[in-house]
């Protein structure tokens, strides 16, 4: 790679990184301790610090370490880096080829001052990290446009006197504060702040002082990738024009209508068959203008992708004399193209879905009077009315009014739900009925949808590892077919010639080489797992199920085993009261009264129960009213003295009775804590039993069924809670097996247990006191993710809705998204293979060969949109 530094004949880079050092007379050992540290990396040849100049001069190998990964080393020990690493990010458009991108990739890679760069297929995303006082980002956008592709930066054109910002590499709580103290502290800002669990940066400006395009470069030069949400344009690139975009279409309906018109001109007879040469000659350079350029960038960037191959192959038969064939060949590759293009558009439309969800505007009401703001310079606290039809723009809770919501974006459930004062509501659902108002509590960067659309990006960034495994194919797959190719071309002309046997003419045999260049192409190998990835993570999204990346799905046809978390998540996570059994002259409203009256200023949860079920209480607090820890209440009501607590309590002051006890061992049975009530005083005596339990959601049973029937035979319930409870609840959903009265690391115990026993592990739990055994699952899935900074953070996979119906189709569209990757890749193997062995055998003609490699790519991608289609419960 080459760069702007000068370099060793060892190959290693000489780096000199500007970086705060105290002077050796103040901190000799801060000096020392630095030198050693750097020196002790992998990587690095030598180290010299000049104290005076602040300079910090280092050989590194970047095979080894990376510059990047040398200044994090260097702040790590306390030292402030000044600009050595700039990132940025830009969206490339028109990539239609994987192979394609690669060579974007590298041509990057290899302009000076470019430290790396990254380009992601799937969502058309390069990365690139460079020296800021080279700064190649001119030179990029000039690159990228000679390849005629289109290149945007990461923003957009608002304006606005607030700016927000996407960052990418914050991954550090201690940096982001940091990060936020020196923004705030640029001249011209007025307020910075930073969300670290959504990296999102909102910053106010004063235009007159400093522009979202000044932050962008404080932001980048502080070591961040930056992604300028809501400002202004960062003017670094633009998108692409009319032609830009419609040149493709163009060319290949030029091509077309040329190749006809030579067609016909050769019917016509030998006064016309030079003119006919003229127009195939005219459709190639037409349809073949792009392809011959991008041929000549991957040659000067050293990369044999598909432009090379079929330029090779199309110039060879024009040598040949093949005119007709070479058009052909142009044409059908351009077609293909397009078609391509045209169906992988699908699979990256879904970010921007989502993004359409959010209104551009909120109306909002400040001292009574409403007016229209960008959700942007919405703050919380502030009150947004909301109109039937309308979307809701910011997170927030009902204050005013009442209407059903369409939640279906955020958590995959159709039929709306009713919202009241008090309920809380996401960005991006539909209000369809009645008029709310509601109380702004989230940024607009920081809602649930913003959340959504970060983790959707990044799991579509990242690569599944089949797609690794085929990537680290292809880079020995091209050459060797290339040459194979070569071979095929020389060897059978000389060896016959040597041997005095004719098998062939070399004419012959060069044909069959460029039919096998064309074959060579891997563009459908390598395509096969991204857009079956994509588009399944787009399929779950909608669902209301977060993946975190292909590798999960890769995962979920291997599951052998299945754990549950009991509270939370094959229950509501909340106690009510399921029966009362009085035992005295009072009623069932009578013992729920009388146990309310006691348990009115009491937070226990068991509390909350019975003062949901008892309706409104008289407030007054009971005489003498104390608690007994771990038994229950007391207290003084008319003169009399009323207990209400568990079986030690009722034992304890008299009032537990052979009645009493019956009904205590069988809601215990049935799983509920027994709250008992009675008089407590010189004549103890029961009043009533109430038991409260934590009810079993609707659909668990039927979810645990559906496992099954996927062939999950291993489903285990794991609960604090004691053996009766546990026994009851996981007898009512299905589950045979259960573990009670376990401690967080107990559950760790579990997990490591079962994957001993049957092979790969998931867990389900609620994503907050359930996270280190979902980390130490192979699949750790978060229930109700919907408002869970938690659970979004910490799973592999989450759950917007309380709905564990999820769970089997997730793992059933992974089982469908594997079975889609492996046809994806026989299909691409299996054809290249045969019109391979036809090349060789001299019955495979060029246009075959396009077809093996564009009409596979398109049948692979049309497969894996497939998985667009498959509905949640398919």
């Amino acid at each position: 790679m080459r760069r702007d530094a000068g370099t060793t004949s060892s190959g290693m880079d000489t780096r000199e990184i500007p970086v705060l050092i105290p002077s050796p007379e103040h901190c000799s050992a801060c000096t020392l301790k630095l030198e050693e540290a750097v020196g002790a990396l992998s990587g690095v040849g030598s180290v010299q610090i000049d104290s005076a100049a602040s300079v910090l001069k280092v050989t590194i190998d970047t095979s080894q370490l990376s510059l990047a990964d040398l200044v994090s080393e260097v702040e790590r020990l306390g030292h402030e880096v000044a600009n050595a690493v700039g990132h940025v990010a830009y969206r490339i458009t028109g990539l239609d080829c994987p192979d394609c991108a690669r060579t974007v990739d590298v041509s990057v890679d290899h302009l000076d001052g470019v430290l790396s760069a990254s380009l992601n297929f799937a969502s058309g995303t390069l990365l690139v990290e460079y020296d800021p006082s080279v700064d190649p980002r001119p030179d990029i956008v000039a690159l990228v446009r000679r390849m005629d592709y289109g290149i945007e930066s990461l923003g957009d054109a608002a304006g606005r006197p607030v700016a927000e910002f996407r960052l990418g590499g914050l991954d550090c709580p201690d940096c982001a504060t940091k990060l936020r103290d020196r923004i705030g502290g640029v001249s011209g800002v007025s307020e910075a702040s930073l969300d670290f669990a959504t990296a999102r940066l909102r910053v106010g400006y004063d235009p007159a002082v400093t522009s979202p395009e000044a932050l962008v470069r404080a932001i980048s030069g502080a070591g961040y990738a930056v992604e300028l949400v809501r400002g202004a344009d960062t003017g670094a690139a633009r998108g692409p024009t009319w032609w830009e975009i419609r040149r493709g279409d163009v060319a290949a309906t030029a091509s077309g209508v040329l190749i006809a018109i030579g067609w016909l001109l050769g019917r016509m007879g030998d006064p016309w068959q030079m003119a006919s040469v003229v127009a195939f000659a005219l459709a190639i350079a037409s349809g073949g203008a792009l392809v011959f350029r991008r041929a000549l960038m991957s040659l000067a960037a050293r990369s044999l992708d598909m432009s090379v191959l079929m330029s090779v192959a199309v110039i060879g038969a024009a040598a040949l004399g093949d005119w007709l064939e070479g058009a052909t060949v142009v044409f059908l590759f351009a077609v293909g193209g397009l078609l391509e293009s045209r169906s992988l558009g699908r699979t990256r439309r879904s970010i921007r879905d989502l993004m359409d969800l959010s209104p551009e505007t909120a109306r909002v009401v400040r001292d009574g009077l409403e007016f229209e703001l960008s959700p942007s310079e919405v703050v919380p606290g502030d009150r947004v009315r909301v109109r039937p039809g309308e979307r809701i723009p910011l997170d927030g809770t009902v204050v005013e009014g009442s209407s059903a919501v369409d939640e279906s974006p955020i958590t995959g459930e159709s039929v709306p739900v009713v919202k009241s004062t008090g309920t809380p509501v996401c960005a991006g659902t539909l209000n369809t009925m009645g008029l709310l108002e509601v109380e702004v509590t989230a940024r607009a960067g920081e809602s649930t949808l913003s959340r959504i659309i970060y983790l959707v990006e990044d799991a579509q960034a990242r690569q599944a590892p089949f797609q690794r495994l085929v990537d680290r194919f292809t880079r020995y797959y091209t050459p060797a077919v290339v040459g194979f190719a070569a071979a095929i071309a020389v060897l059978p002309p000389v060896l016959g010639g040597l041997l005095g046997q004719s098998w062939g003419s070399p004419q012959e045999w060069i044909y069959r080489a460029l039919v096998l260049l064309v074959v060579g192409c891997p563009c459908a190998l390598v395509i096969s797992t991204p857009v079956a990835v994509v588009s399944a993570i787009t399929r779950a999204t909608r669902d209301g199920v977060l993946v975190k990346g292909g590798a999960f799905l890769e995962m979920a046809p291997r599951i052998a085993a299945v754990a549950f978390d009991k509270t939370g998540t094959i229950t509501e996570g909340r106690p009510d009261v399921v029966e009362v059994v009085p035992v005295a002259d009072l009623d069932e409203s009578g013992v729920l009264g009388l146990a309310a009256r006691l348990e009115a200023h009491s937070t226990h949860p068991l509390s909350a129960a019975v003062l949901r079920a008892a309706g409104p209480v008289v407030s007054e607090i009971p005489d003498d009213l104390r608690e007994i820890p771990g038994r229950g209440l007391l207290g003084r009501i008319a003169g009399q003295v009323y207990g209400v607590g568990s079986s030690l309590l009722a034992e304890e002051y008299g009032f537990m009775t052979p009645a009493v006890a019956v009904a205590v061992e069988r809601l215990e049975k049935a799983g509920s804590t027994a709250l008992i009530v009675g008089l407590a005083g010189e004549n103890p005596a029961p009043i009533g039993v109430i038991g409260v339990a934590d009810r079993v959601r609707p659909g668990a049973a039927a979810a645990v069924d559906r496992l099954k029937a996927l062939g999950v035979r291993h489903l285990v319930m794991l609960t604090g809670d004691n053996e009766r409870t546990a026994e009851a609840v996981a007898a009512s959903v299905g589950l045979s097996e259960y573990r009670a009265r376990l401690l967080p690391q107990d559950k760790i115990r579990v997990i490591e247990e079962l994957r001993e026993r049957y092979g790969p592990v998931a867990m389900i739990g609620d994503g907050i006191n359930d996270a280190p055994a979902l980390a130490r699952a192979d699949i750790g899935i978060a229930m109700g993710a919907a408002g869970s900074d938690t659970a979004l953070e910490t799973a592999d996979v989450a759950l917007m809705s309380d709905d564990l119906g999820a769970v089997p189709s997730f793992l059933g569209l992974g089982r469908r998204t594997v079975a889609n990757i492996r046809q994806n890749v026989w299909v691409s193997v299996g054809v290249k293979a045969i019109v391979l062995v036809a090349a060789v055998a001299g019955y495979a003609p060029l246009w075959l060969a396009v077809f093996a490699d564009t009409g596979v790519a398109l049948l692979v991608i049309l497969n894996g949109l497939r998985l667009l289609r498959a509905g949640r419960f398919a």
